[in-house]
C-alpha cells in the first residue's frame, strides 16, 4: 500500500462513514443470535426480571439484545446515538413483528426521572474518566425507578493491558483499507485507539480517535457509592459466579437502587 496523500477527515461514531463501515465489516460486534440467547437466562436470573419490568438498553446498536427481551414479553426501549445504527434496528425489529421503542440519544447525556426500572448496558458501557464514570452512573441512578437494576460488563484493568499493543490492517474493497490501533496508556489507565479509512481511489481518508478508561473494580466501587449506589454485586463476566479479579478477564455487575 502507498503512502496516502492529503488530509484525514474527522469521522466518529454515529457519522455515515464510520457507521457504514461498522454495518458491513464489523457487524460481528452486535452479537450473533446464538451468543445472546445462550446468555439471557444470565440476565433473567441476575437482574431478577419479571415481565412488569421495563427496560433499556443503553448504547442499543442495531438492537440485537433489545429483541432478545421483547421476544420474551418485556417492555424495552433502544437508545443510541447512531441514527445509522437505529435506522438498521428498526428494519429488522419490524421484520420479526416486534414492538419496540427506539430512541435517539447519548446516554452520557441521559436526563430520564424515575422511568426504568432496568437500565442494561451489552458491550456498550463506555466513559473517558473517572469523573465521566460518575456522571454517568449518577445520571442512570436518577433515571431508574425505586429498586431498580443497573446491568453493565467490564474488562478487569489488571488483564486488559495485556491486549495492546495492537493493529489490524484489512482491505475492505480494492485498495480500500481499514486501519485499527490501540496502546493502552499506563499513566491514564486507558487505551487510545485509531481509526484510519485510506481509500487510494478517491484520495479521501477519514480518521476516527477515543479512549477508552478502564477503572479497577476497588475504583468502580467508589465510584457507584458516590453515585448513590450501595446494593452491588460483582458476577464473573455473564455467568452467576463470583468474580475473581485475578483470574478473571472482565466481570458482569448488578446495581440497584
Amino acid at each position: 500500500m502507498n503512502t496516502p496523500s492529503g488530509k484525514f477527515n474527522r469521522t466518529d461514531f454515529g457519522h455515515e462513514v464510520y457507521d457504514r463501515w461498522y454495518l458491513e465489516h464489523a457487524r460481528y460486534n452486535f452479537e450473533v443470535g446464538e451468543f445472546i440467547e445462550k446468555h439471557i437466562p444470565f440476565y433473567e436470573k441476575a437482574l431478577q426480571l419479571s415481565k412488569n419490568d421495563n427496560i433499556l438498553e443503553a448504547g442499543c446498536g442495531i438492537g440485537s439484545y433489545s429483541r432478545a427481551f421483547a421476544r420474551r414479553g418485556y417492555d424495552v426501549i433502544g437508545m443510541d446515538l447512531s441514527p445509522n445504527f437505529l435506522s438498521e434496528a428498526k428494519t429488522i425489529t419490524q421484520r420479526e413483528n416486534l414492538e419496540i421503542e427506539f430512541v435517539l440519544g447519548d446516554y452520557n447525556e441521559m436526563s430520564f426521572k424515575e422511568r426504568f426500572s432496568v437500565i442494561f448496558f451489552e458491550g456498550s458501557f463506555f466513559y473517558k474518566s473517572k469523573q465521566g464514570l460518575v456522571s454517568l452512573l449518577t445520571r442512570i441512578y436518577k433515571a431508574l425507578m425505586p429498586n431498580g437494576r443497573l446491568y453493565f460488563e467490564h474488562p478487569n484493568q489488571s488483564k486488559i493491558i495485556n491486549r495492546f499493543p495492537m493493529a489490524n490492517l484489512s482491505e475492505i474493497e480494492k485498495d480500500v483499507f481499514v486501519l485499527q490501533t490501540g496502546e493502552y496508556d499506563e499513566d491514564d489507565n486507558g487505551s487510545r485507539n485509531t481509526w484510519l479509512k485510506i481509500d487510494l481511489k478517491t484520495q479521501k481518508h477519514y480518521k476516527c480517535d477515543f479512549f477508552l478508561k478502564y477503572l479497577s473494580p476497588d475504583k468502580i466501587k467508589k465510584c457507584l457509592e458516590e453515585a448513590g449506589f450501595r446494593d452491588f454485586h460483582f458476577y464473573k463476566k455473564r455467568r452467576i459466579e463470583d468474580f475473581e479479579p485475578e483470574n478473571d478477564n472482565g466481570f458482569s455487575l448488578v446495581a440497584k437502587k
